[in-house]
């Protein structure tokens, strides 16, 4: 990157804002979708991993019917076995009341609950409509959080479009937001259920988020179905959002509600979107030699290369080929 790329505003913008937090969903999404039935130790080694390398925030286990997840699949047992580490947050995701509850008696710190903007896609994925969603189950689950010193995010999916109606109106995706967070979510994530989004549509919608002056964390889950999603996360950053949901290696099941498509990979690959933005000299606070051993080892547990791009892109041993200028160049300071 070159300075005279960079204007003076974005500049002082990068200075002030020159950290993300990248949260990590692959223990709860990716290695459930791998179709093998992993042991809890795999799981907790796994978990482990992310924990000491930097990670600040990791999605663990979900919660769900055990008829909806893998053979042997025991969130409690998962969660359990954590060495929990300062100043990282666990997460665990609950489809109900029931699960909700499950949650809180184990030690994770915060509780994730979905829902969708579409009607359709919430029939889907929930089982209910979503005036059924906001009017009974969510209260429920905010209720039994209110007495614990857990957290509640929320994940709104076909934030930017579904595969049933098409796209949503930026003004129906404020409104829900604002009442999620009169409800008491802590943190949303706006999820590109099935990769309907670009870079005009992502700072239109989230501009219009900011300007509510809601008293939230606001991120952002885009998936890859149409190759935009990199794309998408600059555009969000720009944009003024600073978490960022991403799987290692890009692992993911399909997303719930979702028709099956012949891609397996929806997420954003962690470990580019970690160089990218460190390229950018906005900091991660992740260690990249124990990402990539986190990379390894979850293709391992696969049993086959994942499609994240920085494992074989081998980034360390080219740059020590570098010239000194051309190390420059890139690491500029920004």
């Amino acid at each position: 990157m070159h300075s005279w790329l960079i204007s003076a505003e974005d500049k002082t913008k990068l200075k002030k804002n020159e950290h993300v937090t990248i949260v990590e969903i692959s223990p709860r999404d990716g290695l459930p979708a791998l179709g093998k039935s992993l042991s809890t130790e795999d799981h907790v080694l796994f978990i482990n991993k992310l924990s000491k390398a930097g990670f600040k925030k990791i999605e663990c286990a979900s919660f769900l019917h055990p008829r909806l997840l893998p053979a042997k699949y025991d969130a409690e047992k998962i969660v359990e076995g954590i060495n929990k580490e300062p100043g990282v947050t666990y997460v665990g995701v609950v489809p109900n009341e029931i699960g909700c509850r499950r949650a809180l008696v184990t030690q994770v710190d915060e509780i994730l609950m979905l829902v969708a903007a579409s009607d359709a896609f919430n029939k889907v994925t929930m089982g209910r409509t979503l005036k059924e969603t906001l009017n009974k189950t969510l209260p429920a689950i905010f209720d039994a959080t209110a007495k614990s010193a857990k957290t509640v995010r929320i994940y709104v999916l076909t934030a930017f479009g579904c595969p049933y109606v098409g796209l949503i109106s930026p003004d129906e995706i404020t409104q829900l937001v604002l009442r999620l967070s009169y409800m008491g979510a802590k943190e949303i994530s706006l999820v590109d259920s099935t990769g309907m989004a670009d870079p005009r549509m992502v700072k239109t919608l989230i501009k219009a988020i900011f300007d509510l002056k809601l008293n939230i964390k606001l991120a952002v889950h885009f998936h890859n179905t149409r190759g935009t999603a990199i794309a998408n996360c600059v555009a969000a950053y720009e944009a003024g959002v600073r978490i960022f949901d991403t799987s290692l290696g890009g692992m993911s099941g399909t997303p719930y509600g979702s028709m099956e498509l012949d891609l397996g990979y929806w997420n954003v690959p962690t470990e580019d979107l970690v160089y990218l933005f460190e390229q950018m000299g906005i900091k991660t606070g992740i260690d990249k030699n124990l990402l990539l051993d986190c990379v390894a080892t979850a293709e391992n547990f696969a049993g086959f290369p994942l499609p994240g791009h920085l494992l074989r892109a081998n980034t360390s041993k080219s740059e020590e080929k570098m010239p000194q200028e051309m190390k420059s160049a890139i690491h500029l300071d920004m």
